[in-house]
């Protein structure tokens, strides 16, 4: 009798066992959470009524950070993972692109074009190459990037500037994380600004002082 009501009992815990097994299964994963890069105050109009300045070309993003749509930390030194159940919204080339031509537009207080038909038409062309753009361990979020200002006047030679940033999440999780990489992307766009500034200077200075 003893032999019997062990066996009964060891046969429930299986059944038991198999049934939460088959419950776990069916269950559906959780659904990951999206960030956007650009939010609702951030916006980039592409029509502009007079002729344009400045433009956006091209933004080229490491490939390692387009593998997949996860936010992507530095877990050791030449070590990255991007998590499964955070991940960007919109491809992140695509949201740097706005994020950044709106952030320009803003700081210089006029329009940044966007059509590459129209390229013949602006003064300067902006290409910005992102490096590296991820968190780490340690609780801090870094950008790096080249940009390169091509003026349109042949006389003028294209310029190449270096860019290279570190901030401290003021909170832990990715939520925290994404705002310290729009800060830093804001930062970015201050720089490229700045630095159209002076050319423009440099060349309102140069056509003043020629005979």
């Amino acid at each position: 009798m003893r032999t019997k009501l062990t066996l009964c009992a060891s046969t429930q815990v299986v059944v038991l066992a198999s049934l939460m097994l088959v419950v776990g299964c069916s269950s559906p994963a959780p659904e990951p959470t999206l960030y956007l890069l650009r939010g609702e105050a951030t916006e980039a109009s592409g029509s502009v009524d007079g002729p344009t300045r400045v433009g956006f070309g091209r933004l080229v993003v490491a490939p390692y950070l387009l593998a997949s749509q996860g936010i992507v930390v530095e877990a050791a030194p030449g070590e990255v993972r991007a998590a499964r159940q955070h991940r960007w919204a919109e491809p992140l080339d695509a949201g740097l692109r706005w994020f950044l031509r709106a952030e320009i537009a803003k700081t210089l207080g006029d329009e940044v074009g966007a059509g590459l038909l129209d390229r013949q038409d602006w003064d300067y062309t902006i290409d910005v190459y992102v490096a590296r753009f991820h968190g780490t361990m340690s609780g801090s979020a870094l950008l790096e990037a080249t940009y390169i200002i091509r003026p349109t006047a042949d006389t003028e030679a294209p310029r190449e500037y270096a860019f290279s940033k570190s901030e401290p999440q003021p909170d832990e999780g990715y939520a925290a994380l994404v705002a310290t990489e729009r800060s830093l992307a804001g930062a970015l766009g201050v720089s490229i600004a700045d630095s159209l500034r002076e050319l423009m200077a440099e060349r309102e200075s140069a056509e003043t002082d020629a005979p």
